[in-house]
């Protein structure tokens, strides 16, 4: 995901949290608790939007 552009990275999120709200109706997560779980999946998606950490240093 992280090769994508801009807006595709946000069309992609976008269609990730709307199967996580179907996962979590099917899976009977209370009302209340929905906005949780989804944010910390979305959380957790960061690190594949972000990519794999890049050494920066360069010496000599």
């Amino acid at each position: 995901m992280a090769a994508l552009s801009g807006w595709k990275q946000f069309v992609v999120a976008l269609a990730i949290a709307g199967v996580l709200v179907v996962i979590i109706r099917l899976a009977g997560v209370p009302g209340a608790w929905a906005p949780l779980v989804i944010g910390g999946a979305l959380g957790l998606m960061t690190a594949l939007v972000a990519g794999a950490p890049r050494r920066e240093d360069h010496e000599g």
